[in-house]
């Protein structure tokens, strides 16, 4: 079996924030709450926490109602490509 290593792609914050919105956009699909995806704006994600760019106070909120399901998902993106787990906040900005 070949094992192909990442970690030079991983490491870059550029692959990380990107996946972590792919996450978002997943998760938010799968609870039929599509509509919230195109309100986003931006994602970053350094060692600390996750920020989720909205500027509207209102979708904020109902991103917030589903912080845990978001989480869950992006520890599951972030595993598949072997990006340590670390506690981050999920903050909505």
């Amino acid at each position: 079996m070949v094992r192909l290593n990442l970690t030079q792609h991983t490491s870059n914050p550029i692959i990380i924030s990107s996946l972590a919105w792919n996450a978002i956009r997943d998760s938010l699909s799968k609870l039929g709450k599509w509509e919230l995806v195109k309100h986003i704006e931006s994602v970053k994600v350094t060692d600390s926490r996750i920020t989720i760019k909205t500027g509207k106070p209102i979708v904020n909120t109902e991103l917030s109602n589903h912080k845990e399901d978001i989480r869950e998902r992006i520890d599951e993106a972030f595993k598949t490509f072997g990006i340590a787990k670390m506690e981050r906040k999920i903050m909505f900005i």
